[in-house]
């Protein structure tokens, strides 16, 4: 048997850029887990165990066999390679399901080292905030929910998988090669990754971002700010990405009561990690954030960058004066004009989603279906059709019926000499409305 790396995260430290730039990859050394088509493992691992995250309903018995089933292929397949599992949401599991997960590991590896990057308080702090409202999850302040304890998220892997076997490092991306968190993480396991299949996602957004954004969820609400599907959010933080470039902070008077509240837990990391989390937070400035209404009070410059990327779209009269204006502003943003491509086509050369995200999109669930089992139901379609699209000739076709036609195309041959390009495939939608449900 091999050995199994579990990368738990924290939260905040680089990880979905860690999951993305090793995901399919695999050496004579390690593999990097391909479970579900999902970089992020947490799920699966959840399923294992029976724990729900979002505290509604703990996965079924079924649910939890079928992967179990996936990940057995998965450590059979890696042989005498160490595997790597990643989830971020692996820190959160409680004691007792997290036993349930270690003994089932050690029944399929010769060792199993936990390893996690741990970020200092007011870094992290500031990051968590802005996550919720980037995915459109939340419109409050509420700082104080922003701690994580480090003692509660760490010290059970060291009581259950012993402290020798459990590799914590500060994040810390000044000392990173290069600044880069994975580059960081593959050089600590030896992990020789080419360096052009490094990913950066999830990046932050400044902090006259974060303001425009929490403006808009917080006053737009009537205007569906807090109900936008995972690719509507994706487009409009992208186009928001630009505006700005001041960093996001909380104030030192509102960090430093609840530093000092947490000390002991703060000292406690300290000595398990060996260094000193202590960070600067800097001379008080006009941009910090001490409350809800500095976020809410409309930056100038933000607020003519937004404009001017609106163009012909910033609706007349609507001049950003105010927090309620600055929401409408925003809004503006969240629609393409009238025969334009839409904002992420014209932005981003990739959109990154999922299956649980497309099915998340859809208007409610299908017939009924269960999240899991609808996310089961479409992994399979599309890796149906990616399977018969790889069986296709160089020049081929196949239609679904209600969905489209897909047409691959190899590369040309120049004139005497060798095909040039790669192999295109082209999709034509079905115009047969009676297969997609319309009204």
């Amino acid at each position: 048997m091999g050995r199994c790396i579990l990368h738990i995260g924290m939260h905040k430290t680089g990880t979905s850029s860690i999951q993305a730039s090793l995901s399919g990859f695999a050496d004579d050394r390690f593999v990097y887990a391909d479970v579900g088509r999902r970089p992020n493992h947490s799920r699966a691992l959840f399923d294992v165990v029976g724990f729900d995250a979002r505290g509604q309903s703990a996965p079924t018995a079924q649910q939890g066999e079928v992967s179990a089933q996936e990940l057995r292929r998965v450590f059979r397949a890696a042989g005498e390679r160490t595997l790597i599992l990643s989830g971020e949401g692996i820190s959160i599991l409680p004691a007792g399901k997290l036993e349930r997960l270690r003994n089932f590991l050690r029944r399929f590896f010769d060792g199993v080292t936990i390893a996690g990057a741990v970020r200092a308080p007011a870094g992290y702090m500031a990051s968590a905030f802005q996550e919720p409202v980037k995915r459109g999850a939340s419109d409050s302040f509420e700082l104080l929910r922003q701690y994580r304890s480090y003692r509660r998220t760490f010290e059970k892997f060291d009581q259950l998988f012993g402290p020798e076997n459990v590799r914590l490092w500060k994040f810390d991306p000044a000392t990173f090669p290069e600044g880069c968190a994975v580059r960081d993480f593959c050089s600590r396991f030896g992990v020789d990754l080419p360096r052009q299949r490094i990913k950066r996602h999830n990046e932050s957004l400044s902090r006259e971002a974060v303001g425009l954004l929490f403006t808009y969820r917080k006053l737009g609400r009537g205007l569906g700010s807090m109900a936008m599907s995972g690719a509507e959010n994706l487009r409009l933080v992208s186009a928001l990405s630009g505006i700005g470039g001041g960093k996001f902070r909380f104030a030192a008077e509102v960090m430093q009561p609840i530093l000092e509240a947490n000390r002991a837990d703060i000292e406690w990391m300290e000595r398990r990690l060996g260094q000193s989390l202590q960070e600067p937070l800097g001379e008080a400035g006009p941009a910090d954030v001490r409350d809800e209404a500095d976020l809410l009070a409309p930056d100038p410059r933000a607020v003519q960058q937004l404009r001017t990327l609106l163009g012909a779209k910033a609706p007349a009269g609507v001049r950003g004066d105010t927090a309620a204006e600055v929401a409408q502003l925003v809004h503006a943003l969240r629609e393409p004009r009238t025969g334009e491509a839409p904002e992420h086509l014209r932005r981003i050369d990739e959109v990154t989603t999922s299956v649980a995200e497309l099915v998340r999109q859809l208007d409610g669930e299908p017939s009924g279906i269960a999240p899991e089992a609808a996310e089961a139901l479409v992994g399979g379609v599309f890796g149906h059709i990616c399977d018969t699209l790889a069986a296709l000739p160089r020049d081929g076709a196949v239609e679904y019926a209600g969905l489209g036609r897909f047409a691959t195309r190899a590369p040309r041959r120049a004139a005497g000499g060798p095909a040039a390009g790669t192999l295109r495939i082209t999709f034509q939608r079905s115009d047969d409305e009676r297969h997609r449900g319309a009204a």
